[in-house]
């Protein structure tokens, strides 16, 4: 009989998190039952595998600063999965998320199941909650296995978990790309492209500067994304009077081909998990500056051999590269093969393997 492998995160917005978990389920549900439950309901940003059942803990719910309906928030939300996991007879849960990973474990555990757990972000960096740091502290050491991303990552985790059962595991990239890739027969556009949240985190206005700053002719910035610093951004392209040259396209549900269509993909994060986009920008064959952010970039670029690394929040160094690469056909040329080339193994069946032979242990 297949085993029953329950997912569980927030939602199945359009974030890089859903966007991986969504890529999992479907490649694993030829092998088992997949099932993917989420705290709030919302329209899969993602298509999902018709073999995949989804189902969710509850319509809506309003989000609270005040602790007290916060704590009821979440004892709500751990009752509803106790009842998904038992009305499913689920013999694996995965987390994704913090929060989620701690009422996974604490799930999980009511049964008697085992329980992986994915950090996604960094946890140096990114804010959390004294609470949910605590929590953090006394539940994940009782999950089976902690995924993570980054050997920096692992590290950290190190201090408070069996180093036997931390196990790195890039995210994969999906076959959507490959296809679109080579069936892509469009032209290349002078155009700049970034992906990503519009976040302080993501750094896209040294990127907005920057690219204001050199100006350069016929050329364009298209920014594809959603955040809360979506006014702010656009406020300063109208102040920097880039209103025709910058655009902020939104969220877009099939980026394959904006990728395809750009000549130069720049990365300016302050932090990462792992960078989805980067790795896409990469395997699409752009040439790409990004910054020496913790953690990731380093680790899938070699400064000059297949990308471009700069210091993070350093317009100066941004603005040099972005017009070596403008003026540098060849060059541009020469670094989106080599990107291309060494992110192959993060392709979808090869990741999908890895986190078989994990899921095969239970």
């Amino acid at each position: 009989m297949k085993k029953n492998i329950g997912f569980v995160i927030n939602s199945l917005n359009s974030g890089g998190a859903e966007r991986v978990v969504v890529t999992l389920a479907n490649g694993l549900s030829e092998l088992y039952n997949i099932f993917i439950f989420t705290l709030v309901d919302i329209d899969p940003f993602y298509k999902i595998n018709e073999k995949v059942i989804y189902d969710y803990c509850t319509k809506s719910i309003r989000p609270s600063s005040n602790p007290f309906q916060a704590l009821n928030n979440n004892i709500f939300f751990y009752r509803k999965l106790n009842k998904l996991v038992d009305s499913n007879k689920i013999d694996l849960l995965i987390g994704f998320t913090t929060n989620i990973n701690v009422l996974t474990i604490l799930c999980a555990r009511k049964f008697g199941i085992p329980v992986i757990v994915s950090e996604r972000n960094n946890p140096e960096k990114i804010y959390i909650p004294r609470m949910w740091k605590i929590l953090t502290k006394i539940t994940y050491p009782k999950a089976d296995f902690l995924v993570v991303q980054t050997e920096p990552i692992r590290k950290f985790f190190e201090k408070n978990i069996k180093k036997e059962n931390i196990v790195i595991l890039p995210n994969p990239l999906s076959k959507n790309h490959f296809q679109i890739k080579n069936n892509f027969n469009g032209k290349k556009e002078n155009v700049v492209l970034n992906v990503g949240r519009l976040t302080e985190q993501k750094g896209q206005e040294i990127l907005i500067k920057a690219f204001a700053s050199i100006n350069p002719k016929n050329w364009q910035l298209h920014i594809i994304g959603e955040g809360h610093k979506r006014n702010e951004y656009q406020e300063l392209i109208e102040t920097l009077g880039m209103q025709g040259k910058i655009k902020l396209l939104g969220r877009i549900k099939e980026i394959s081909e904006y990728y395809l269509r750009s000549k130069i993909f720049v990365f300016p994060s302050r932090y990462e998990g792992f960078p989805n986009a980067l790795t896409e920008a990469m395997y699409m064959g752009l040439p790409c500056i990004s910054t020496d952010c913790p953690t990731g970039p380093s680790e899938l670029i070699k400064n000059n051999e297949n990308g471009i690394l700069i210091p993070i929040d350093e317009i100066e160094e941004l603005k040099v590269n972005l017009k070596r690469l403008i003026n540098d056909e060849e060059l541009r040329l020469k670094l989106g093969r080599e990107a291309s080339k060494s992110v192959l193994h993060l392709e979808e069946e090869s990741v999908i393997a890895d986190w078989n032979e994990l899921i095969k242990q239970f």
